[in-house]
């Protein structure tokens, strides 16, 4: 019942509700009997009367009161058989029917009660009448007490013929019987009032009770959260649907004052919960009964997460709330897992790698047994990410890290330490030997080509390993002497494996304090920028310089460039030192006199990172130096690494009029093919084969081809590396060589030196 219904009226009953005064004339109606045996009754005293009598009238009375009772049982047979009444204009006509044959009927036993008193002055006839009128009107007003009209003209036709009656009779006490009959209408109208009154406050209660509890349910039934209720001796008094919903159960089985022991059976045996499930719930409505609230998170089989939590009523029951908390765990499972796992690869990450390795090195050194960690370094792949995108960067690491899981033992863990670095934990390690076995297993593996995408892109790996106890029994330990070992193996170059030895935390300390003393030096420019002379064979005079980086550490002195070079490559500063070294050497060249060239190296690094032509436009552009005095040495790695991008690079360059050396040239093993397929303007002869001009016939043949079938390609060639007379003397033979470099001229100088070799203008050959 919604709350508008509460306060809709019918017409001929302003205070009832349309339901209950459709339902009230509907049950005046079906009570055949009533009418039946009231009506036979009074038809029978009416004849008895009559016979007494022995008057026509009264006769006449009873057959007209036989008549009026069979019209009315016949209408209320055929409304019988047609209710409820469908809407409240069908319930009017119903009402009309029922007070015309009340009224009707209550007028004709008054009738018979004047023409009583009217036939016969028998005062016990006339007694007996009267008394029958008042008390027929009386139960008959009474019972139609809902409807209004209809009682007052149900007293009507009682008490008109009856007051008629009293008058024939005559003589005082009628008439005081008369006077008499006004405060018994009205008592019996006040009566009908009364019962009236107090059934529309029942009416009222019943209703507002109803729509409470129509609400009560639909708030409990569009609860988000399932209800169950239980009285102390463990029986269900309220629950709800979404409790139904939540442990797959039918209404039936929470029939009137089931009991929750069986309940919870039954959903065992259904399958819903397991049986150790079922006891913990037990146990929290035992505490529940003490007045001890409890929450109890359980699983059920078909994998969703319940919370129950039991308000303790003591001595009285309980209320238990059930919550469907499936999103919320599968949320904190996502959150875990992001925070455990490596959203790429999916492996484990670094914080559960730890976690494992704490717990493994408690457990394991308990027992006396070995716990292996090792450490893998990716090497090459910031080309890979450079070149080919991160998108194929990520799937080389997916590979890789699928290799990694089929080489190890299920018990044994694979994570993604971060960024190109994986770690592997051996739950029980085996000796080194077999470490040095597997470590050439996991390199084999990575070294194996991998197709991204169509790329065929082959990656290498460094593999540092410590084993506890020996190496350490704590995770700091284990942890810092795997990296060690690791930072060993990258410094023996790529692709070894060396596992951690005592020594190594020395030459460790010491490396990574030249890290931070270089990366400090780069960002400070403190990598000074020399120059060695380039000479031109035909006059001797210098043609340019090459600009060479030097490191003079304030405490270890001179470092070597072959020391300090590869490191800075490690450390990812190769673009900011060669953007830096190539920015001075500009100015410095621009400040010479005359038109001298600079040659600079560039890094294949620089190349893989397509920034080399902004950097050497910002270069030249700072400097306002004339591109043509400007050569760029670039080495066979460079090109080997070449994906397309190289090769436009350099064309470019070439555009903007800037020289391309090759640099080192005969080191490599297809040397004689990146001269025919990449736009080079000279290339320079590596000092291996200038040690042996004049001396060794197999060297001096070599360059002396080169240096031919460069010239008729159309590039110049320069010599490195001479350090005698009788290498410059050869090269002077040969004429084909245009150009010469060595200690036999000059070693890299400061830039003020070198200012002042080309304002001396001296030839530097004898």
């Amino acid at each position: 019942m919604t709350l508008s219904r509460v306060h809709a009226k019918s017409a001929p009953s302003s205070e009832l509700p349309d339901d209950l005064y459709i339902g009230f004339v509907d049950n005046l109606l079906v009570d055949i009997g009533a009418v039946f045996f009231s009506s036979l009754v009074v038809t029978i005293i009416e004849v008895v009367a009559a016979l007494a009598v022995k008057s026509a009238l009264l006769w006449g009375c009873a057959a007209v009161q036989l008549l009026v009772c069979a019209v009315r049982l016949y209408f209320m047979g055929l409304h019988a058989r047609q209710r409820p009444s469908p809407n409240v204009e069908a319930a009017h006509r119903h009402e009309r029917m029922f007070a015309i044959g009340a009224v009707s009927s209550l007028a004709a036993v008054s009738l018979w009660t004047l023409l009583a008193f009217y036939v016969t002055d028998d005062g016990f006839t006339r007694f007996f009448a009267a008394t029958m009128t008042t008390a027929f009107a009386f139960g008959m007003s009474t019972r139609s007490f809902a409807i209004y009209r209809g009682v007052n003209l149900q007293l009507a036709a009682a008490f008109i013929p009856l007051s008629a009656a009293m008058i024939v009779a005559g003589g005082w006490y009628p008439v005081g019987i008369f006077i008499g009959f006004i405060p018994l209408v009205l008592y019996m109208k006040g009566s009908a009032s009364r019962v009236r009154a107090n059934f529309m406050a029942v009416v009222a209660a019943q209703s507002k009770v109803a729509f409470l509890a129509n609400r009560l349910d639909l708030a409990l039934n569009n609860m988000s959260h399932g209800l169950l209720m239980i009285d102390s001796k463990g029986r269900v008094t309220v629950f709800n649907r979404q409790l139904l919903s939540l442990f797959r159960l039918d209404p039936a089985d929470l029939a009137t004052n089931a009991r929750v022991r069986p309940l919870m059976q039954k959903l065992v045996r259904r399958g819903v919960v397991a049986k150790g499930e079922i006891e913990r719930i037990w146990a929290a409505l035992t505490r529940a009964n003490h007045g001890v609230d409890t929450v109890v998170p359980l699983e059920t089989l078909d994998d969703r997460a319940i919370e129950i939590t039991v308000h303790g009523m003591e001595g009285e029951g309980a209320v238990v709330v059930v919550q469907d908390v499936t999103e919320r765990r599968n949320a904190a499972r996502a959150i875990d897992r992001l925070a455990r796992v490596d959203t790429v690869t999916e492996l484990p990450n670094r914080r559960r790698f730890e976690e494992e390795l704490s717990e493994t090195l408690r457990i394991r050194l308990e027992r006396g047994e070995n716990v292996n960690v090792l450490f893998i370094d990716l090497d090459d792949f910031k080309q890979v990410n450079d070149s080919l995108g991160h998108a194929r960067g990520d799937q080389l690491l997916i590979e890789i890290a699928n290799r990694l899981k089929a080489i190890m033992q299920p018990a044994d863990l694979v994570a993604r330490w971060g960024g190109d670095e994986f770690a592997i934990l051996q739950h029980s390690a085996s000796d080194r030997a077999q470490t040095a076995e597997l470590a050439d297993r996991i390199l084999h593996e990575i070294r194996r080509p991998v197709f991204i995408d169509g790329y065929e892109v082959i990656v290498g790996a460094s593999i540092g390993s410590a084993t506890a106890p020996q190496d350490g029994a704590t995770q700091e330990a284990i942890l810092s002497n795997a990296d060690m070992a690791l930072y060993a193996a990258k410094g023996d170059g790529r692709g070894n494996w060396r596992a951690f030895e005592k020594s190594m935390d020395a030459k460790i300390q010491i490396r990574r304090l030249i890290e931070l003393d270089l990366r400090a030096a780069v960002a400070n420019d403190a990598i000074e920028v020399y120059f060695q002379p380039i000479v031109k064979v035909e006059t001797g005079k210098i043609a340019g310089f090459e600009a060479l980086a030097r490191w003079n550490h304030p405490v270890r002195g001179r470092v070597s460039p072959g020391e300090f070079i590869p490191i800075v490559e490690e450390l990812g500063l190769m673009d900011e030192l060669g953007a830096s070294v190539l920015r001075r050497a500009c100015l410095a060249c621009a400040s010479w006199p005359g038109d001298a060239c600079i040659s600079v190296n560039l890094s294949p690094v620089q190349f893989r990172n397509n920034r080399v032509l902004e950097t050497v436009r910002d270069a030249l552009a700072m400097a306002k130096l004339p591109p043509e005095r400007l050569d760029l040495e670039i080495t066979e790695s460079t090109l080997l690494d070449d994906r397309g991008s190289t090769r436009e690079t350099l064309n470019a360059l070439r555009r903007l009029g800037v020289r391309i050396s090759l640099d080192d040239f005969g080191t490599g093993y297809s040397s004689l093919s990146y001269v025919l397929a990449f736009p080079l303007d000279r290339i320079k002869i590596d000092r291996a084969f200038t040690i042996g001009l004049g001396l060794q016939e197999r060297a001096s043949i070599l360059v002396e081809s080169v240096a031919q079938m460069c010239g008729k390609l159309g590039m110049s060639v320069l010599v490195e590396g001479v350090e005698t007379d009788l290498q410059l003397r050869f090269i002077e033979r040969l004429g084909t060589i245009s150009e010469v470099q060595g200690f036999y001229f000059s070693p890299a100088v400061p830039e003020p030196e070198a200012r002042r070799m080309l304002e001396g203008k001296k030839r530097l050959v004898a």
